[in-house]
């Protein structure tokens, strides 16, 4: 039997003329419509007062950055979906609502969208803006942010969830593929057009019916151009018109505060803190210590600690957290590399490795497979040897420590590479790179395990979709 091989290393790099308009949505309610202040500024209360509270969460994957495009990891989504906003968003039923748009139409076939942007939002005050006041959000920011998603210098996986926008696919291509600015043919996105400060038409290929749900996703956020530093590198500085705004990042943690601002309800929350990058161990005995007043997505190994097989709070701590599973779950997925020739040898672990069984409990969610390829006369590949990219997300090397002493007892060797980038000698991954195919999905129920003293934390329909409107601190003045 071969030696088990897994190397963790520690460093994360990570138009044509429209068809008859037909459908209209309806505004949003009245107290979301209420203007803010062109002059509107965050000011963080003196933690003095009586009534100041100061919240402190742990997030269970690192925060890298505060760039939507850069984003890999639902920790990180979470954050963005505090900070920013889309053109909609998701309402209690988990449909779409208004947002920076404040309503659309839908042409029949749905194929042509037009929104019709507020004219009372502003971007946070930051930094990134030469006065630091936040200036109007417009329609040229909707531009901006998804001609960004097809830049030569952000990651792709983005720009794919975009590609039935007309000419997006043309646009992206050209910035991927032709290096020299002056020979590109495209300065624009053809599917999507400016008619006014307020108004944006979008133009899709074909029809489409979860359009609206993907412009929700944190991934479409739309933050200013200013805040992007020159060069087009990750933004650090946020400037997005949510309802929390970005401070500063202090260690490992990104302090945000109220933006008071905001139309509508916002949280009693006056400061708030982020906390990740740190090891699952650490962040459990952050909490305990109470550094921390809840871990968003418990870990699967804090998980194992805190609860019995049932997913039960064990009696022990039930005085010391309290633990919520919430409706959603992470979709944590593994692909094979069709040009690594280990077709076989994948199959095989699928076919004989339990794989579906793999969770040591049941309440940690549900694992399927899928074989790849054409198992049809498939010869036994020469090596078995798998390897996979890198990865950091505990919850992906949680289960790539199962899967490698899974994948051992049947004599094959396993490790992770060095490296994130796929190329022909990696057998695995856990990013849907082109020429890939999913062979394993990991459905994991999110939990929170907080103080007894916090409620009101929601998470809803979707793992980022994280909601702080009806928090409470009971004890919380500082």
């Amino acid at each position: 039997m071969k030696k088990l091989v897994l190397l963790i290393i520690s460093v994360f790099v990570f138009i044509s003329c429209g068809k008859e308009l037909e459908t209209v949505t309806v505004k949003s309610d009245t107290s979301e419509l209420l203007n803010a202040p062109a002059d509107s500024v965050y000011t963080e209360i003196d933690p003095a007062q009586d009534d100041f509270v100061h919240i402190r969460f742990g997030e269970i994957a690192a925060i890298e950055s505060l760039d939507p495009l850069f984003a890999s990891s639902n920790s990180e989504w979470r954050v963005m979906n505090l900070i920013y906003e889309g053109l909609t968003g998701l309402n209690s039923s988990g449909n779409p609502s208004p947002a920076l748009a404040k309503r659309w139409e839908v042409n029949t076939d749905s194929t042509q969208f037009t929104f019709h942007l507020r004219t009372d939002v502003y971007f946070h005050d930051s930094p990134a803006f030469e006065n630091g006041s936040g200036r109007r959000f417009v329609a040229s920011d909707v531009r901006y942010a998804f001609e960004r998603m097809a830049d030569n210098d952000v990651p792709d996986f983005t720009a794919n969830h975009f590609g039935d926008i007309r000419g997006f696919v043309a646009y992206h291509s050209e910035q991927t593929l032709v290096k020299n600015p002056d020979k590109r043919a495209f300065n624009t996105i053809e599917g999507l057009k400016i008619r006014n400060d307020s108004t944006v038409v979008f133009f899709l290929n074909k029809p489409s019916s979860d359009f609206l749900e993907r412009l929700a996703h944190p991934m479409a956020s739309i933050y200013a151009k200013e805040s992007v530093p020159a060069g087009n590198g990750l933004i650090q500085k946020a400037a997005g018109t949510g309802r929390f705004a970005f401070i500063k990042k202090e260690g490992n943690a990104h302090l945000l505060t109220q933006n008071k601002a905001y139309r509508g309800f916002t949280p009693k929350i006056n400061r708030l803190d982020i906390v990740s990058g740190l090891e699952e161990k650490d962040l459990y005995q952050e909490l305990a210590r109470k550094n921390l007043d809840a871990l968003i997505e418990v870990g699967s190994s804090t998980l194992m600690s805190v609860t019995d097989s049932t997913g039960t709070l064990l009696d022990s701590f039930t005085k010391t957290f309290q633990l919520n599973q919430t409706s959603t779950h992470s979709d944590y997925s593994f692909f094979y590399n069709q040009n690594s020739g280990q077709r076989a040898s994948v199959n095989e672990l699928i076919s004989n490795a339990d794989l579906e069984n793999l969770l040591p409990l049941s309440v940690m969610g549900t694992v399927t497979t899928n074989m790849v390829g054409s198992a049809d006369g498939a010869e036994p590949d020469s090596s078995r040897q798998l390897v996979i990219t890198q990865t950091v997300h505990p919850f992906e090397v949680f289960f790539l420590d199962r899967l490698a002493t899974r994948a051992t007892s049947m004599d094959f060797s396993f490790s992770m590479n060095a490296s994130f980038a796929l190329y022909d000698d990696i057998s695995l991954t856990t990013r849907p790179y082109p020429e890939t195919e999913k062979f394993l999905s990991w459905k994991s129920p999110v939990y929170i395990l907080s103080s007894p003293a916090i409620s009101g934390i929601s998470i809803t329909h979707e793992p980022w979709n994280i909601s702080l409107v009806s928090v409470n601190k009971t004890g919380g003045s500082e």
